[in-house]
């Protein structure tokens, strides 16, 4: 499983943006150990028949789901996988898997932002950990502060901005502005969680551009640029 990017279960519990525990274990069962985490995609086959497009490309096929419960499947849904890989191979798959639980990943649009919006989109500090792309996707894992009370919701966007504040894009690059409202929430505690953007509202903007310029009002360091290619 050496190509799969796994996560901890301890940071995933930090982050409140993203619904959490969408199919959950008894209180008996004891799964803990040996359990992995991924990121990936989830395709529809037929019906409730489904598997994973992981990020690396790779693609898993859930065999055994019997801990799932009352999760909805949708096609396209950018998901955590937490599984125990199974020895017996299936045909087309790299991984067969038992699934002990999947977790939807905040998913969203890129949208403008205008003079009239700029206050509601918000510009709080939040920090990036890493960006990359996978299929139609722009995938950001990052930090910010809150006050561990899951009612208190933040808000993420990835924005075009259009206002006269915004940033000329480089010939070669897209520049983008990732935005956070914190919604005046205490900041109390470091959360971290990841966020997918689809691309395809930007599609015409990214023919021959070489990627993106993420800017990025960072915790401790103000306005930073990321650049991030687009695969070839």
């Amino acid at each position: 499983m050496k190509k799969l990017r796994f996560y901890s279960v301890i940071l995933l519990l930090t982050f409140l943006a993203v619904p959490m525990l969408q199919s959950c274990l008894g209180d008996a069962d004891d799964t803990s150990n040996g359990t992995l985490f991924t990121i990936g995609t989830i395709k529809v086959i037929e019906d409730k028949e489904y598997y994973f497009n992981l990020d690396d490309g790779e693609k898993m096929y859930p065999s055994d789901t019997t801990y799932i419960h009352n999760y909805t499947v949708n096609d396209d849904q950018r998901v955590f996988i937490h599984f125990l890989p199974l020895e017996e191979s299936i045909p087309g798959y790299k991984y067969n898997v038992k699934l002990i639980q999947i977790e939807d990943i905040l998913t969203k649009d890129i949208i403008p932002l205008t003079e009239e919006t700029a206050d509601s989109i918000g510009n709080d500090r939040i920090n990036v950990v890493e960006l990359w792309i996978t299929g139609n996707y722009l995938n950001i894992e990052h930090q910010f502060f809150h006050n561990n009370n899951s009612s208190k919701k933040h808000m993420l966007n990835l924005v075009v901005n259009q206002t006269e504040q915004a940033s000329a894009s480089e010939d070669d690059y897209l520049t983008l502005e990732f935005r956070h409202n914190a919604y005046d929430d205490e900041p109390r505690t470091l959360g971290w969680g990841v966020v997918s953007f689809r691309l395809k509202e930007i599609a015409n903007q990214l023919v021959g551009k070489k990627g993106l310029k993420i800017i990025v009002n960072t915790i401790y360091d103000g306005k930073q640029t990321y650049t991030v290619d687009l695969k070839k």
